[in-house]
Protein backbone atom coordinates (compact mmCIF):
# COMPACT_ATOMS: atom_id res chain seq x y z
CA UNK A 1 0.00 0.00 0.00
CA UNK A 2 1.16 3.09 -0.87
CA UNK A 3 2.11 6.42 1.59
CA UNK A 4 -0.77 8.16 -0.03
CA UNK A 5 -2.93 5.40 0.46
CA UNK A 6 -1.74 5.22 4.20
CA UNK A 7 -2.70 8.86 4.57
CA UNK A 8 -6.57 8.58 2.67
CA UNK A 9 -7.38 5.67 4.90
CA UNK A 10 -5.56 6.96 8.02
CA UNK A 11 -8.45 10.39 7.02
CA UNK A 12 -11.27 8.13 6.15
CA UNK A 13 -10.65 6.27 9.50
CA UNK A 14 -10.61 9.74 11.52
CA UNK A 15 -14.00 10.69 9.79
CA UNK A 16 -15.66 7.71 10.71
CA UNK A 17 -13.96 7.75 14.47
CA UNK A 18 -15.29 11.73 14.74
CA UNK A 19 -18.58 10.78 13.41
CA UNK A 20 -19.32 7.78 16.05
CA UNK A 21 -17.14 10.30 19.18
CA UNK A 22 -19.75 12.78 18.37
CA UNK A 23 -23.11 10.34 17.89
CA UNK A 24 -22.72 8.21 20.43
CA UNK A 25 -20.64 9.58 23.57
CA UNK A 26 -21.98 12.61 25.50
CA UNK A 27 -20.27 15.88 25.63
CA UNK A 28 -20.98 18.75 28.03
CA UNK A 29 -19.62 21.47 25.84
CA UNK A 30 -21.77 20.97 22.84
CA UNK A 31 -24.61 20.05 24.54
CA UNK A 32 -25.43 16.62 23.47
CA UNK A 33 -26.20 13.29 25.39
CA UNK A 34 -26.34 15.25 28.61
CA UNK A 35 -29.96 15.28 28.93
CA UNK A 36 -33.03 13.59 28.38
CA UNK A 37 -33.59 12.02 24.88
CA UNK A 38 -36.45 11.56 22.45
CA UNK A 39 -37.44 10.91 18.75
CA UNK A 40 -38.83 12.91 15.53
CA UNK A 41 -40.02 11.61 12.88
CA UNK A 42 -41.68 14.39 11.10
CA UNK A 43 -39.05 16.07 8.76
CA UNK A 44 -37.59 19.87 9.10
CA UNK A 45 -39.61 19.69 12.18
CA UNK A 46 -36.34 19.78 14.54
CA UNK A 47 -34.35 22.33 12.13
CA UNK A 48 -36.91 24.61 12.01
CA UNK A 49 -37.92 24.64 15.58
CA UNK A 50 -33.58 25.11 16.77
CA UNK A 51 -33.60 27.75 13.89
CA UNK A 52 -36.60 29.66 15.07
CA UNK A 53 -36.35 29.27 18.95
CA UNK A 54 -32.94 27.84 19.34
CA UNK A 55 -29.76 30.18 20.20
CA UNK A 56 -27.26 30.31 17.58
CA UNK A 57 -25.28 27.79 19.45
CA UNK A 58 -27.67 25.60 19.12
CA UNK A 59 -28.62 26.19 15.76
CA UNK A 60 -24.85 25.96 14.78
CA UNK A 61 -24.58 22.74 17.11
CA UNK A 62 -27.35 20.92 15.99
CA UNK A 63 -27.91 21.94 12.11
CA UNK A 64 -24.53 23.01 10.67
CA UNK A 65 -22.96 20.81 13.15
CA UNK A 66 -24.48 17.67 11.50
CA UNK A 67 -23.70 18.82 8.17
CA UNK A 68 -19.89 19.61 9.25
CA UNK A 69 -19.78 16.49 10.62
CA UNK A 70 -20.37 14.12 7.84
CA UNK A 71 -18.06 16.29 5.03
CA UNK A 72 -15.16 14.68 5.49
CA UNK A 73 -16.71 11.37 5.02
CA UNK A 74 -18.17 12.18 1.84
CA UNK A 75 -14.51 13.87 0.75
CA UNK A 76 -13.03 10.35 2.24
CA UNK A 77 -15.06 7.59 1.19
CA UNK A 78 -14.01 8.16 -2.51
CA UNK A 79 -10.99 8.40 -2.20
CA UNK A 80 -10.40 5.52 0.70
CA UNK A 81 -12.49 3.07 -2.14
CA UNK A 82 -11.70 4.00 -5.44
CA UNK A 83 -13.91 1.36 -7.07
CA UNK A 84 -16.95 2.67 -5.03
CA UNK A 85 -16.26 6.69 -5.95
CA UNK A 86 -19.97 7.07 -7.89
CA UNK A 87 -22.01 9.59 -6.49
CA UNK A 88 -24.71 7.38 -5.59
CA UNK A 89 -22.50 5.17 -3.71
CA UNK A 90 -21.31 7.37 -1.83
CA UNK A 91 -24.65 9.09 -1.37
CA UNK A 92 -26.19 5.68 -0.11
CA UNK A 93 -23.06 4.70 2.21
CA UNK A 94 -23.52 8.07 4.12
CA UNK A 95 -27.27 7.53 4.38
CA UNK A 96 -27.04 4.55 5.28
CA UNK A 97 -24.28 5.48 8.27
CA UNK A 98 -26.61 8.27 9.00
CA UNK A 99 -29.62 6.00 9.51
CA UNK A 100 -27.64 3.61 11.37
CA UNK A 101 -26.88 5.91 14.00
CA UNK A 102 -30.27 7.10 14.08
CA UNK A 103 -31.57 3.65 14.74
CA UNK A 104 -29.06 2.93 17.60
CA UNK A 105 -29.35 6.30 19.47
CA UNK A 106 -33.15 5.69 19.14
CA UNK A 107 -32.26 2.75 21.68
CA UNK A 108 -30.19 5.45 23.90
CA UNK A 109 -31.62 7.30 26.75
CA UNK A 110 -30.05 10.55 26.04
CA UNK A 111 -29.90 11.06 22.44
CA UNK A 112 -32.42 12.17 19.92
CA UNK A 113 -33.38 10.11 16.72
CA UNK A 114 -33.97 12.57 14.77
CA UNK A 115 -35.10 12.52 10.77
CA UNK A 116 -33.39 16.11 10.33
CA UNK A 117 -30.11 14.45 11.70
CA UNK A 118 -29.87 11.92 8.48
CA UNK A 119 -31.29 14.77 6.03
CA UNK A 120 -28.79 16.65 7.25
CA UNK A 121 -25.74 14.59 7.52
CA UNK A 122 -26.96 12.88 3.64
CA UNK A 123 -26.60 16.60 2.80
CA UNK A 124 -23.30 16.95 4.13
CA UNK A 125 -22.03 13.46 2.77
CA UNK A 126 -23.20 15.35 -0.55
CA UNK A 127 -21.40 18.19 -0.12
CA UNK A 128 -18.06 16.63 1.04
CA UNK A 129 -18.70 14.47 -2.27
CA UNK A 130 -18.84 17.78 -4.31
CA UNK A 131 -15.48 18.66 -2.86
CA UNK A 132 -13.98 15.50 -3.71
CA UNK A 133 -15.26 15.99 -7.14
CA UNK A 134 -14.16 19.54 -7.13
CA UNK A 135 -10.21 18.68 -6.25
CA UNK A 136 -10.73 15.82 -9.39
CA UNK A 137 -10.93 18.40 -11.90
CA UNK A 138 -9.02 20.65 -10.64
CA UNK A 139 -6.36 17.33 -10.14
CA UNK A 140 -6.64 17.02 -13.89
CA UNK A 141 -6.08 20.84 -14.68
CA UNK A 142 -2.74 20.85 -12.05
CA UNK A 143 -0.42 18.29 -10.84
CA UNK A 144 -1.65 17.71 -6.89
CA UNK A 145 -0.94 15.02 -4.38
CA UNK A 146 -4.62 14.09 -4.32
Amino acid sequence: MSRRQLVIDGLFLTSLLSIVYLTMFPNMYLGTGIAKGGHNFTPFLMIKEIFLDGSIFTTLVNNIGNIIMFIPFGVFYPLAFPKRNAFRTVLLTGAGLSCSIEIIQWFMENRWSDIDDLILNTFGTIFGYGIFRGIRKIKKRISIFL
